[in-house]
């Protein structure tokens, strides 16, 4: 017996290929609407992924052709539902649940065509990334101008999302729905707002030397370089990061006066304030911090 293979969307392949059916059951109905009704179980021919059909041929609804034949309007729907076009994000688990949740959540409005909804659950996908970094501000307008300021977004990201911002305000009060192409704009927005802030930062690190403009990170580092030095030693910052000082150099007036302020109210014990002098031939007097045995 022939496999019969029959063109079908692939939520994994992201696009429609050809599929083989596994199994079919087919019904017919000639009584009070006449229609016919396919379901079967469809296995993609170029990834395997299994998926269920079901094929709504209205009979009703026929009409003839330039052939002189009938033309029968068909309704598909494959399960389980996709967006088409759309690739999910990889390795959501990896994601902060408040965050997490929300993105699945628009996935399944989109999903549905619950277009509104998706509109509306956009916008809180930004109130989520900026609720998880603690981005403070009386309005999202505020807090979206902060995530650029505080070195998560760039300027020209912070201008996409406050689109983001208009078209969920827009669903929320004027009950507006988004036409097909903003939401997958809007969707590539804020996955890239996720990207960005959440799956690049953790692949980069560790991976490759970026600059440094977060105190947390900074200290995380001085604290790894320190395994290197003894209780007693009496340096400026730039000696202990060695050749990690380039990745702070933007960003090092401030840090390091943040640093002191931690050492100062009892928060980092790592290091102690030391003098300050020249080192080295500096041209310019340094302060010194000198190795705490912890």
């Amino acid at each position: 017996m022939s496999k019969r293979i029959v063109k079908s969307y692939c939520r994994a392949c992201g696009k429609k290929t050809n599929s083989e059916v596994l199994a079919e059951n087919q019904e017919s109905h000639r009584d009070e609407y006449r229609c016919d009704i396919s379901y079967q179980i469809l296995q993609c021919l170029g990834c395997d992924t299994k998926s269920f059909r079901k094929v709504f041929e209205d009979i009703e609804a026929a009409y003839p052709t330039y052939d002189d034949e009938w033309e029968v309007p068909e309704e598909i729907t494959v399960y389980p539902k996709a967006v088409e076009g759309h690739r999910e994000i990889d390795d959501i688990w990896n994601l902060p649940e408040i965050v997490r949740v929300i993105y699945s959540e628009i996935l399944m409005a989109l999903r549905e065509e619950a277009k509104v909804l998706a509109g509306l659950g956009l916008r809180a996908a930004v109130e989520a990334v900026c609720n998880d970094l603690q981005i403070p501000g009386r309005s999202l307008e505020v807090r979206i101008n902060r995530l650029s300021t505080a070195g998560y977004i760039s300027k020209n990201d912070s201008e996409r999302l406050h689109g983001i911002r208009f078209m969920g305000n827009d669903a929320a009060h004027d009950i507006k729905k988004p036409k097909d192409e903003a939401l997958s704009v809007a969707l590539q927005i804020v996955e890239h707002l996720i990207a960005s802030v959440y799956i690049l930062e953790k692949k980069a690190q560790g991976t490759i030397d970026t600059t440094i403009s977060k105190y947390e990170v900074f200290e995380r580092i001085i604290s790894e370089k320190l395994e290197d030095f003894s209780e007693g030693d009496e340096y400026p910052i730039a000696k202990y990061l060695g050749k990690d000082t380039r990745r702070v150099k933007e960003a090092i007036s401030t840090l390091e006066q943040e640093l002191i302020n931690k050492i100062t109210l009892g928060d980092y014990s790592r290091l102690s304030i030391g003098k300050v002098d020249t080192f080295q031939n500096s041209p310019q007097q340094l302060q010194h911090f000198i190795v705490e045995n912890v």
